[in-house]
Formats: structure tokens, C-alpha cells, sequence
């Protein structure tokens, strides 16, 4: 009897018998250690539902040229911890809009006219809520940034004008008007928000073999925070409107750590601080809720300006091998 050999190809563990007899299992004889690095780039199996994961889901794109040693970490997605906020974000709003409308046309119901507005205006705040409490569970998110990228809007103050209107004179059409446009209102809220947690968040790393990455050498362009390599922001680089969509954007380079390997990280930050993939595909925009009405009120940028403008990776520096069970068929997903 022979003893077989073990080998890690492509993130499955195949067993090989001297004699040539090859037996594959995805899992069944997988190491701890290989799979925990495996989920460690493409991210874990029921983030995106049932069956193995793909090396290349349809969304994403290859990265260019000038990154061609970088490998994409998918990030957790957030739009389905969304799902249940929203929900309750309009029983909120139809608990609080059709009382108020019935007493605004003569028909009262007798319900409390601040408990309806405060029904009426906890729809919006629960959308705001759900976002930042996403936002927390996010790399590097920042629940702050994300509730300032929410309230800091002529519509917050629209609202705060209608539910003032509704509140001072509650009968009449002034109050049905102004009922009326809180429903589009909302729904601006709601597109607004899915359509950034829609965006396929994602990292590029890249495996270094020294401390010193080359950041005395960046460009003007950006902003150093350290002088060596460390678990933390190394370097920043703002992104104006216009350059990559309607909105300003953050490119930052990060210090990661996965075991004993340390990497460097690109994390292109949206303003309500979101890391979202630089590279996916234009499929991105009809696959997303609500794929019309986001354009026109959410902050996301252009796939094809990110791929032409983002530029070169802002470092060179001396690259290690990457662990061998983080090595995947790149190359034969891509034939």
C-alpha cells in the first residue's frame, strides 16, 4: 500500500498516489488553513448564496495592466442587511402618512398628531440608522462618515420643512401637498442608499516582502501618513468630482497583515466611507436595484472613468511570493 502525496492547486486540495492515481475533493480534505485563506480573498460562501465560490463572479473585471501582481479581497456585502430596515422603514411611513392624510382631508382617526409625525419622520431615520449600522460592520467603515453622507443634503432639509408644515396645519391641502411629496422623498432615500450598498465592495492587495514600500517617493499627488510600511493608512489621495463620476472620491493605501505576510492594500473610499471595487464590469449598473433612479440620486462613480483614471499603483515595491494556498487559477479563469 502506498501513502499518498499531498499537494494545494488552485484552492483545492488534490491527493496524488505515487502511482499516478489523482483523486480531487473541493473541501471533503481541504486544511483548515486552506480554506480560511481562500475566504480570506474571495470572501465567504454565503455572501453570495449557495455553491462554491467563483475566482471571477460577472461583475468583476480584470484590473489593469499596471496591476497585474494585485489580487481583488471581496469585502462583505451590505444591501442585505438593508432589507429588513427598509421594510420596517415603510411601516413606518404608511403607520404615520395615512392617519395624518385622513385628518388632513376631515376624516381623522383620532390619532395623535405627533405621534404621526414622529412615525412619519422615524421612516427616514431608521433608513439613516440602518446605513450607518452597516457601515460599522464594514472594513474600515466609518458609521460617522456615513450619516454625515445622509443628513448633509438639501432633502434633510425638505423634510424638516414638510413634517414643520404638517405640524402647524394639519387640515387642508397644504398638508395633503406636502404629505404627497414626502413619498418621493423617501423613495430618493432608499434608492440612494441600496444603490451604494449595491456596489460590490472589494480591496487590491498586493504581498510585500519589505517595510519600506517606496512611500518617500509618491507622487504630489498624494499624502503620506507614514514613512514605513504599518497595519494602518499609509498614504491618501483625493479624488475631485468630475474626475471619476459626480462625486469626490478617496484612493488610500493601507497596511494589511493576514498571518505571518504582510500586504499592502488599495482601498478607493466613497464619501460616506464605503470601500467599493475599483474594477467591475458595466453590468454593475442594470444588475442594481432601482439601476435608473440610482443614477440620478445616488454617489457612485463611472465604471469606465475608474479603469481609465485611476492610474498606476503608487508604490513598486519588492514583492513577495503569495502564500501558496492563496494561489487560484487566475490566469485559466480568465482563458
Amino acid at each position: 500500500m502506498v501513502a499518498p502525496a499531498l499537494r494545494v492547486h488552485c484552492g483545492v486540495l488534490t491527493l496524488r498516489a505515487v502511482h499516478g492515481v489523482e483523486l480531487m475533493r473541493d473541501g471533503l480534505y481541504r486544511t483548515g488553513m486552506a480554506s480560511a485563506d481562500q475566504s480570506f480573498l474571495l470572501g465567504e460562501a454565503r455572501w453570495f448564496g449557495s455553491g462554491p465560490l467563483p475566482v471571477r463572479l460577472p461583475h468583476e473585471v480584470a484590473s489593469p495592466d499596471a496591476w497585474n501582481s494585485w489580487r481583488r479581497q471581496r469585502l462583505k456585502p451590505g444591501l442585505v442587511g438593508f432589507l429588513f430596515p427598509a421594510a420596517w422603514s415603510v411601516f413606518f411611513l404608511s403607520a404615520g402618512l395615512i392617519p395624518m392624510m385622513l385628518h388632513a382631508l376631515g376624516h381623522g382617526i383620532g390619532m395623535d398628531l405627533r405621534l404621526g409625525i414622529s412615525l412619519f419622520v422615524g421612516s427616514f431615520v431608521l433608513l439613516w440608522l440602518a446605513a450607518s449600522i452597516i457601515s460599522l460592520n464594514q472594513t474600515e467603515g466609518s458609521p460617522a462618515k456615513m450619516l454625515m453622507w445622509n443628513l448633509i443634503r438639501i432633502e434633510t432639509v425638505l423634510l424638516g420643512v414638510l413634517a414643520w408644515i404638517i405640524y402647524n396645519q394639519p387640515v387642508g391641502p397644504l398638508a395633503i401637498l406636502a404629505m404627497v411629496i414626502s413619498i418621493p422623498l423617501w423613495l430618493s432615500h432608499v434608492v440612494r442608499i441600496a444603490t451604494l450598498l449595491a456596489w460590490p465592495p472589494g480591496r487590491w492587495l498586493l504581498p510585500i516582502a519589505h517595510v519600506n514600500i517606496g512611500l518617500s517617493s509618491l507622487d504630489s499627488e498624494w499624502v503620506s501618513e507614514s514613512k514605513r510600511w504599518a497595519r494602518r493608512p499609509l498614504a491618501r489621495r483625493q479624488i475631485s468630482s468630475g474626475e471619476m463620476g459626480d462625486t469626490r472620491m478617496e484612493v488610500i493605501l493601507f497596511g494589511v497583515r493576514e498571518g505571518n505576510q504582510d500586504f499592502i492594500a488599495i482601498h478607493l473610499v466613497h464619501p460616506s466611507g464605503a470601500i467599493i471595487d475599483p474594477f467591475v464590469g458595466p453590468s454593475v449598473g442594470p444588475n442594481r436595484p432601482f439601476s435608473r433612479l440610482g443614477r440620478t440620486f445616488a454617489d457612485v462613480p463611472n465604471v469606465v472613468a475608474i479603469r481609465e483614471r485611476i492610474g498606476s499603483p503608487p508604490v513598486s515595491p519588492v514583492i513577495a511570493e503569495w502564500p501558496a494556498n492563496m494561489r487560484f487559477c487566475w490566469d485559466q479563469e480568465e482563458e
